[in-house]
């Protein structure tokens, strides 16, 4: 599933079941990212993706929304319950914004 941006913070309950994944470098997760997030490069998506939890719900984001449309179009088939943030992370000004 793709949601817009803007759809971010109704989705973002933060509970057991829900994972919320960053998939930008070290450093830019560090310049801001959503409250909770585990940083997971996309460069190195083949080494983290057997380690994904598939009883939660994970939202992926990444700049600007290709990289976690790419992760999750490859792990919906496996069974996984993903969002993609569409647009990227760069475009959110909701409330779960956490500034490096």
């Amino acid at each position: 599933m793709t949601i817009p941006v803007w759809d971010v913070d109704q989705y973002i309950n933060y509970n057991d079941n829900v994972m919320i994944v960053d998939l930008r470098t070290p450093f830019s997760y560090e310049r801001g990212h959503l409250k909770g997030a585990v940083n997971l490069p996309y460069e190195q998506f083949d080494s983290w993706k057997s380690q994904m939890p598939k009883n939660k719900r994970i939202i992926f984001y990444c700049s600007r929304g290709g990289q976690s449309m790419m992760v999750c179009r490859h792990l919906e088939p496996m069974g996984f319950d993903v969002i993609n943030i569409a647009s990227g992370i760069v475009h959110y000004r909701g409330k779960y914004m956490v500034r490096g």
